[in-house]
């Protein structure tokens, strides 16, 4: 946003974090400061020599020891120079940085200026003033210390380090003189609203826009910053929403970046910089969510369309639910996806690469154009790399929130705490049983299971991601689903843990044309335990292709069916462990039904039908059969136990 909008190098991140420092943190507006505040704003500018003075003479009543042994004294100097530019009207309950109170004049002064209705070139005018003043508190800075001969190197060092970091936050503002004459119109726009978990609301705005004023024959430039807070912030509230700033900053960034090119056909905006890795780190104990928008509109006159990208995201503590909402827009792409999410989940590095594995093939298994031997997307190359793109962005913010509810569940209660560790015990017994033990036959490879076998740790969930590309009468469109269910139950002295594992991937042209092509695939796993001790483990997977592909006929000025198929692989195993004896039936079937049009001078609609059919059921017992057949009673038991189980298993 800021090169795009203010010709500046600097991050919008840094002057975001910055911004929600250097308002002030009161119940209202700092826009609406009364006109003893800025009366008091221009003493304290018409007296900033006398306080510089008064400064100087308490100095030099102390020792050097006392006065300026650190550069902690250098600090105090200047930070007394940058607070004699404006006035604090609210008493803070944490100490503000050097780069804080730069910004603070800054803004003070902008926001006397919209008071008096100023012009934009009379905003700008301010910018220098202010950007002036506070080059002047270094300058008296290095003045007093070198007066009283403690300007020494480290002094200096931190000085210049200070100053730059200042000039860093301040260069979009610096640099708003240097902008480029643009003959088009330009709206840049960006909203921020966070919610804290007191009941408190933060809202950010910023507008920047560039015109071509047709009477003066010149460009126009008018921006605003206007923040608010409906409530009062404390030091850990402040700290939070300063992390979201930093994150939502960054994206900022990298959104207003792209959009120079997002309009333009040639070029593919890259937007792979782009991230929701800081939703890791969200800090649910003080905040509950946050809402942003950012928007880009060049061209008006041209009627090209807006380029915007709403987010929001959200925890409910009471229902241990997280939830995040993305809906992007530019030029022909529309990207949209959501997560809700549970907040109680454990670290699983295994499952979560194979649930990025699955959502990888589900996307290339959608985004193929199904009328095309060649498998070439039906996106064409820049709309794929768009797509491409935001795929990515979705697949960071389900690993980012999946990081959130391990680090949250950490904070809930011992209840919660045991329904996490139960499952991560009963996904342990599991795990060793399909990947350890040799008795094992396990379900079939006619469909490789990309969901992976097992119980998951993670955090249950459902997301979903949807791409389309809109180009008139031809606008095809993938949509992806991935979910995960947990739940455990208990009966006598049985207990268990029932999870399904759900992904489906469909293309179509949203009504142009009628292809489409469509894929489900389902893995769950049914669990029982004794003791500890893993007794019953049911799983099944199965995978169904549906998809018919067209092809249009000039004669007839219609899409005729070219091929159309079928496709289902079902696999199951079930597998009983009491007392020692190994009991599993595995069953495996595969379907399919196709039809494909052949090509015929004598009928018009002749089509070759296929059709494929396998089942096949292996039932493979394991253990010492003798004392079952030689003592009725170790049998009874046997029996008993296991239709205990089957029961357990089947209730479920």
């Amino acid at each position: 946003m800021v090169n795009n909008v203010l010709g500046s190098q600097s991050n919008l991140s840094t002057l975001l974090a910055q911004s929600v420092n250097n308002a002030n943190q009161t119940s209202v507006s700092p826009s609406l400061l009364t006109g003893s505040d800025l009366q008091a704003i221009n003493d304290l500018q018409t007296n900033a020599p006398k306080i510089s003075d008064e400064l100087l003479s308490q100095l030099n009543n102390e020792t050097i020891d006392e006065a300026l042994a650190s550069n902690q004294k250098a600090g105090d100097v200047l930070k007394q120079q940058l607070t004699s530019l404006f006035t604090i009207s609210s008493t803070l309950n944490y100490k503000l940085s050097d780069e804080e109170l730069a910004l603070r004049t800054v803004i003070s002064s902008q926001h006397e200026g919209l008071l008096k209705n100023e012009n934009s070139t009379q905003l700008i005018e301010r910018l220098n003033t202010s950007v002036k003043n506070i080059q002047g508190a270094y300058a008296n800075t290095s003045d007093i210390l070198s007066s009283l001969g403690q300007l020494g190197h480290e002094q200096k060092t931190f000085l210049a380090s200070s100053q730059q970091r200042v000039e860093r936050s301040l260069n979009p503002y610096m640099e708003s003189l240097n902008r480029a004459k643009y003959e088009d119109d330009d709206n840049y726009l960006f909203e921020l609203s966070v919610k804290t978990k007191e009941g408190d609301v933060i809202n950010i705005t910023f507008n920047s826009s560039q015109g071509y004023d047709e009477n003066t024959g010149e460009a126009v430039d008018g921006f605003s910053l206007s923040y608010e807070v409906n409530g009062d912030l404390s030091e850990a509230e402040h700290k939070a929403l300063t992390q979201v700033l930093s994150g939502v900053g960054e994206m900022a960034d990298e959104f207003f970046k792209v959009s120079e090119n997002s309009f333009n056909p040639l070029i593919v905006p890259n937007q792979t910089d782009m991230s929701l890795d800081f939703l890791a780190g969200f800090n649910s104990e003080q905040l509950t969510g946050f809402d942003v928008s950012f928007s880009t509109t060049q061209n008006k006159d041209l009627d090209s369309k807006e380029n915007t990208l709403d987010l929001s995201y959200s925890i409910d503590e009471a229902s241990n639910q997280q939830a995040l909402v993305f809906k992007a827009a530019g030029g022909q792409n529309d990207i949209d996806f959501a997560l809700d999410m549970s907040t109680i989940g454990a670290k699983d590095t295994q499952q979560m690469q194979q649930y990025l594995a699955s959502l990888d093939q589900s996307l290339e298994d959608s985004r193929v154009n199904s009328t095309q031997d060649d498998k070439e997307s039906a996106f064409g190359r820049k709309g794929d790399e768009a797509m491409q793109q935001g795929f990515a962005l979705f697949k960071g913010a389900f690993a980012s929130m999946s990081s959130a509810a391990e680090r949250y569940s950490n904070l809930e209660s011992l209840a919660d705490q045991h329904f996490n560790d139960g499952r991560a015990m009963v996904a342990d017994l599991v795990d060793n049983m399909i990947t350890n033990d040799s008795r094992y036959q396990g379900l079939g490879n006619k469909a490789p299971n990309t969901l992976g076998a097992g119980i998951s740790k993670l955090a249950d969930f459902d997301a979903t991601f949807s791409y389309a590309l809109d180009n008139g009468d031809y606008q095809p469109k993938s949509t992806i689903e991935l979910s995960q269910a947990t739940d455990q139950s208990q009966l006598g002295d049985l207990s268990g843990v029932t999870q399904s594992k759900n992904v489906s991937s469909h293309f179509d042209y949203q009504y142009s044309r009628p292809d489409y092509y469509n894929k489900e695939e389902s893995y769950n796993v049914n669990t029982a335990v004794k003791n500890k001790e893993l007794v019953g483990l049911d799983q099944s997977h199965e995978v169904d292709v549906d998809t018919k592909m067209f092809e249009f006929n000039p004669q007839t000025n219609q899409y005729e069916l070219h091929m159309a198929m079928q496709e289902q692989t079902v696999s199951k195993s079930d597998i009983r462990l009491i007392d020692d004896i190994w009991l599993e039936e595995n069953e495996n079937s595969y379907n399919m039904n196709k039809k494909e049009r052949v090509e015929s001078d004598e009928k018009q609609d002749e089509f070759k039908k296929t059709s494929s059919h396998s089942h096949n059921k292996l039932v493979t017992l394991i253990g010492d059969l003798d004392k079952l057949a030689g003592n009725k009673d170790v049998r009874r038991e046997y029996l008993t136990n296991l239709s205990q189980v089957n029961f357990f298993m089947d209730k479920k």
